[in-house]
């Protein structure tokens, strides 16, 4: 059996459009990273929707296909020409056999708690800073970083005393296979691989059971009150206004993102600081005071949330219902 599928040629490579959405801009957590003034961090996303490929423009400056400018979502088709700040980028469509995406491998971390942590973007960076995008309390920033390049992730030494089948000099670059250990001080992760279906990567049955069945988020004057349903227990948690914010944007986005999908951080920021130029480097520290917060509660927040590329992801049980009121 054949199933379309859709990439983006650029130039000297061509980029897959698949479960996981190209991100184009200036930021080099991006998929295809663009550098120049008029260039936005998060300039334009470009992913599979019901009808097949469509683009939706998230930057300052315009995004043009076939030489007219667009500033909503736009569906796309073969052929077209995507064209960002002077770079150019056609999209292609073909055909390939179902069996060939769902043997693509995805890669993960798996901590002593048993969960998992999927590797994403260019560059996975672990250690103690709000920036990191796995964190371990008491470590310094950055204390080693895993490429997200498909095939076997290799692993990148930042500090010294990183282990993995040994001690490992600064800077040294070893790979990495399913099973692998590395262990910094009094933490430890293993390397996992699971195969990915064509709608995205799996999730063991131990994470999906630590995942939402339930959410409810009630605003009040200062803030709002968040219930969970998770494991067939009932967790409840006050969050304040700017914690507030970013959850009820997560769980009803503007369109036209759905809950529990990857939503882009020009859109949080702009929903949690209206007419402010906060980014990135708040919006961690904003989710690093969050997790505290479910984590005081008794709630496990590792598996709810997801950083991905030039967004963040609310991750739902299947079948999860979601109210915002």
């Amino acid at each position: 059996m054949q199933t379309k599928c859709y990439w983006l040629d650029a130039p000297h490579e061509r980029v897959m459009i698949g479960a996981v959405k190209v991100m184009i801009g200036r930021s080099p957590d991006c998929t295809i990273v663009l550098e120049g003034p008029q260039v936005s961090r998060y300039h334009v996303v470009v992913r599979l929707g019901e009808q097949g490929a469509e683009m939706l423009p998230l930057g300052r400056e315009p995004v043009l296909i076939n030489g007219v400018e667009r500033r909503v979502l736009t569906a796309l088709r073969e052929g077209d020409v995507i064209d960002v700040c002077g770079w150019s980028f056609r999209v292609g469509e073909g055909q390939r056999d179902a069996g060939a995406q769902a043997d693509r491998v995805a890669w993960f971390l798996e901590r002593q708690t048993g969960l998992l942590h999927y590797i994403t973007g260019p560059t996975y960076r672990v250690g103690g800073d709000v920036n990191d995008d796995l964190i371990f309390v008491g470590w310094e920033p950055s204390v080693f970083a895993l490429d997200g390049a498909p095939g076997p992730p290799f692993l990148t030494a930042l500090r010294e005393g990183v282990w993995c089948g040994r001690v490992l000099a600064e800077g040294e670059r070893v790979p990495l296979s399913d099973g692998s250990q590395i262990t910094y001080r009094d933490g430890s992760v293993a390397v996992r691989s699971r195969l990915a279906s064509a709608g995205g990567e799996t999730r063991p049955s131990s994470e999906l059971a630590k995942l939402a069945v339930r959410v409810v988020l009630e605003f009040r004057p200062r803030g709002g009150q968040l219930t969970l349903e998770i494991g067939g227990k009932v967790y409840s948690t006050l969050l304040s206004d700017r914690r507030c914010d970013m959850v009820a944007c997560l769980l009803q986005p503007p369109a036209p993102f759905c809950a529990g999908e990857l939503i882009p951080e020009e859109v949080l920021c702009a929903r949690v600081w209206p007419g402010e130029k906060n980014g990135r480097t708040e919006l961690n520290t904003l989710l690093y005071r969050l997790r505290h917060s479910l984590a005081e509660e008794g709630i496990d927040p590792t598996p709810l949330f997801e950083r991905q590329g030039g967004g963040l992801r609310f991750c739902l049980a299947p079948g999860a219902t979601v109210a915002v009121r």
